[in-house]
């Protein structure tokens, strides 16, 4: 009758393994090589803890970020290692997940807790996306497999997004020579299709360069554009975009410049941009310069 309970016992735990039981667990027994089974006991008397993270992460679309998807923890009386795969096959097009897929050695008592992370694109669409994580953990005389944790990431896409950058992806320079770069602002229209008002600031670089804004060139869109002098937060020149953007679209609206730097250092080449009647603010454009003093 003990042997049948125990036998019982045992069958009803390695079912247990297969089910998905929230965001915390642990493994409670082992069948190792020398034939020893261990009862199912409770608590801070388990074997291998494992605390999954709580809730997905939240991410923008064209960004990433990185998280702690899982703490392991050795409760055993000798050392165990353990290692994380992650089951990428459902995410979609355009979204990256990994996780930290190294060996860690533990001592009895010591925990580790495994990075993960996650990268969106710009086209992908709201919602939330998960990767199963798989725990291998050996010991001397036996191992386990742990698959009750999952990692989740919740994309949204911002409603706006303005980004700024140099055609050719060239932010390196030297002293004393003339450059024509051409700043590049593209807008997207997440929300709905209507008229926008954009305003693109060149500051003045004093006496360390000299900075003279061609005749903007607008490459998308319908596009019109006015030039004027700030004195606002970016002292120098404004640039007063006039654009209509349909629903999901992108216009691309080009600064071409003559520059000239005279000092070696870092500049900024733009402040960013602002949408009017909105807090959405592209990021700043800076370069730097060799050579010289």
């Amino acid at each position: 009758m003990v042997s049948m309970r125990k036998f019982i016992l045992f069958t009803s735990f390695l079912l247990g393994l297969l089910l998905i039981v929230g965001s915390s667990g642990n493994f409670r027994e082992y069948t190792s090589q020398r034939d020893a089974d261990f009862a199912v006991v409770d608590g801070s008397n388990s074997y291998v803890a494992y605390h999954c993270l709580q809730g997905p992460v939240m991410l923008n679309a064209s960004s990433g970020v990185e998280f702690a998807a899982i703490k392991l923890e050795n409760l055993m009386d000798r050392i165990i290692t353990v290692r994380v795969v992650g089951d990428y096959s459902s995410l979609p097009d355009g979204i990256n997940g990994s996780v930290d897929g190294s060996t860690y050695t533990l001592e009895p008592g010591e925990e580790v807790s495994i990075g993960g992370s996650f990268s969106a694109g710009d086209d992908v669409e709201n919602g939330t996306y998960g990767v199963p994580l798989t725990v291998y953990a050996e010991w001397d005389g036996g191992s386990a497999e742990l698959k009750d944790c999952s990692m989740y990431v919740t994309v949204r896409r911002p409603t706006y997004v303005l980004k700024k950058g140099i055609v050719g992806d060239v932010y390196n320079y030297t002293t004393k020579k003339v450059y024509r770069i051409t700043l590049q602002l593209n807008f997207t229209n997440n929300g709905p299709s209507g008229d926008f008002v954009i305003k693109d600031f060149i500051p003045n670089p004093g006496w360390k360069a000299i900075y003279v804004p061609l005749p903007p060139e607008p490459t998308t869109g319908n596009v019109s554009y006015t030039l004027g002098f700030s004195c606002c937060h970016c002292s120098g020149m404004v640039i007063v975009w006039r654009v209509h953007v349909a629903h999901g679209a992108t216009v691309t609206l080009n600064i071409p410049m003559e520059v000239v730097f005279f000092r070696k250092g870092d500049y900024t080449l733009n402040c960013g941009a602002h949408l009017c009647g909105t807090h959405v603010v592209s990021n700043r454009v800076t370069v730097h310069v060799t050579g010289g003093r």
